[in-house]
């Protein structure tokens, strides 16, 4: 029976497939095919796709029924080239909670997809296929490239914190950033993302835009530290527990503060991990001092967290260095 086939044919391919491969599995025309999943109430999300039966599609759904739809039937490996993209592409990565109302696809820019509803479809003269790869089954845009396009539609805030959290989640590194920015050219926004490429590359490792902006507002006041993250040493507290990063700090006189943003720091577990490394900072036989900072402080008690940081900055290069102030020689810069 013809709807029998239909139905072994889009199981043996995940439960979706294009109506002109049906009609190469199962040898039925495209009539039949589409007569029968509509009597069967097969899910038919875009004109050419048809997927098994199901109560409530899932974004993931979504996304393979559109890669699908965009990709078309060609032959031909260049013009089948596609890949989710844009704020698609971070909800994919697990980046963005909520899935935007359209699919976001990026294809070659000699391809033409014809337009629908639940699709934005972004034509690139830079895609290449080294740029694509598979997450949870779903081709999306690497790091940098996706940046790349990001850059297009996010202002400079938005793009430096999608910058900023693919690198922490290495989806991204920053020597591939660059790279992307010195090959390609007169892409929309490519001097943003060139300048948040030098910002963090200063910077050294950053985890956070908080993070970051803390870094450029005590340095505006004459407070510099090392470059990246400072690390307490495990070695430190005799055990065999990992060593501890400090968002911000001065190895040479033991001195970090810790950014706590509401991104990272707000659940149960974030305030069971936060207590245990204070925990274990606290143990150390070293002296090491660390602050807290917070939004509320960056932007409301900004003069009063400045004044304290210098007291213990000026207290613990006493301790350490035997003078008022880290020389410069102290601060750690690689």
């Amino acid at each position: 029976m013809p709807a029998h086939d239909i139905l072994i044919a889009l199981r043996d391919r995940g439960g979706l497939a294009t109506v002109p491969d049906l009609v190469r599995a199962t040898r039925l025309t495209s009539r039949t095919i589409r007569w029968n999943a509509t009597h069967m109430g097969c899910w038919q999300p875009f004109p050419s796709v048809l997927g098994l039966p199901r109560p409530t599609p899932s974004s993931r759904d979504w996304l393979l029924a559109a890669v699908l739809y965009a990709a078309g039937s060609s032959d031909v490996a260049r013009r089948r080239l596609v890949a989710v993209t844009r704020v698609s592409a971070l909800h994919v990565l697990g980046l963005s909670r909520s899935a935007p109302s359209q699919v976001q696809l990026v294809v070659p820019r000699e391809r033409t997809v014809r337009t629908h509803p639940r699709l934005a479809v972004t034509r690139s003269a830079l895609l290449r296929p080294a740029e694509v790869t598979a997450t949870t089954g779903v081709p999306v845009l690497r790091g940098a490239p996706l940046l790349r396009e990001l850059a297009a539609v996010r202002d400079l805030s938005r793009l430096r914190a999608d910058t900023i959290e693919l690198v922490h989640r290495r989806w991204c590194s920053l020597d591939e950033l660059r790279e992307l920015v010195a090959r390609d050219r007169g892409f929309r926004g490519r001097r943003h993302l060139a300048r948040i490429a030098t910002e963090l590359g200063s910077a050294g490792r950053t985890d956070s835009v908080l993070e970051l902006e803390a870094r450029r507002r005590f340095a505006a006041v004459g407070i510099h530290f090392d470059r990246g993250q400072v690390v307490v040493p495990a070695a430190s507290t005799g055990s065999r527990a990992p060593s501890i990063h400090l968002d911000l700090g001065i190895a040479a006189i033991r001195f970090g503060i810790e950014v706590d943003s509401m991104a990272f720091h707000s659940s149960p577990a974030d305030l069971r991990r936060d207590a245990s490394r204070a925990n274990r900072v606290a143990a150390q036989s070293d002296d090491w001092r660390v602050l807290h900072l917070t939004w509320a402080d960056l932007h409301g008690g900004w003069p009063a967290f400045v004044a304290l940081t210098r007291q213990v900055i000026r207290d613990q290069a006493r301790r350490h260095l035997g003078q008022d102030w880290p020389r410069a020689q102290d601060l750690r810069g690689d």
